[in-house]
C-alpha cells in the first residue's frame, strides 16, 4: 500500500511539472542527446512515457535498454523531482501511429518513443526561511520528527 501511495505522489508531481531534462547513459558511441522532454503519460507500473529526438539515420543503432535520468523542475516553483531508472526505446511496430505523427515534417531529425521505468526518485522542496520565536522553533522541530520533511527519497527497486 505504501509503494502505491509513493507512486501516486510521484505521478502527481510529474503531472504538475510536465517538462523534464532527459539524460541517457549509453555505452554506444552514438548517444541520445540530452533533451527537454514533455511527459506523454505515466502508468501504474511506474513507467514514464515520452518522445525524444535523435538523428533519424541512427535510430536503429542505439542500445535498446539503458540507464537514464529525468529531472523535473519548473521556474518559479521551489521544488524538483529527480528520477533514475531504466529506459528503453519502444519498437516502431509497437508505436507506429504515434511515431508517424511525431515524425511528420521533421526532416532528418527522428523522434523515438521512450519507456522509462522508475527505479529511484528524489523529491526536493525548498521551504522559505521565516523568523519565529523559540516556541515556534521547538514546535517545528518536533513536527519535523514525526511529519515527512521536504526532502523525500523513494526506492522502487
Amino acid at each position: 500500500m505504501g509503494k502505491d501511495n509513493n507512486l501516486r505522489f510521484i505521478q502527481d508531481k510529474i503531472q504538475e511539472f510536465k517538462m523534464a531534462m532527459f539524460r541517457a547513459e549509453m555505452d554506444s558511441e552514438l548517444q541520445l542527446p540530452n533533451n527537454i522532454i514533455a511527459t506523454f503519460k505515466t502508468d501504474d507500473e511506474g513507467n514514464v512515457w515520452f518522445f525524444t529526438s535523435c538523428k533519424d539515420a541512427y535510430t536503429t543503432q542505439f542500445d535498446k535498454d539503458f540507464f537514464a535520468h529525468l529531472q523535473y523542475y519548473r521556474k518559479g516553483q521551489d521544488s524538483c523531482l529527480k528520477l533514475n531508472g531504466r529506459a528503453s526505446i519502444v519498437k516502431e511496430e509497437d508505436a507506429d501511429s504515434a511515431h508517424a505523427d511525431a515524425n511528420s515534417g521533421t526532416g532528418n531529425v527522428g523522434i523515438v518513443l521512450i519507456k522509462f521505468k522508475i527505479l529511484h526518485a528524489e523529491y526536493c522542496e525548498n521551504k522559505q526561511a521565516t523568523f519565529s520565536s523559540v516556541k515556534e522553533k521547538f514546535k517545528t522541530f518536533f513536527n519535523d520528527l514525526f511529519i515527512p520533511g521536504s526532502h523525500r527519497i523513494y526506492d522502487f527497486t
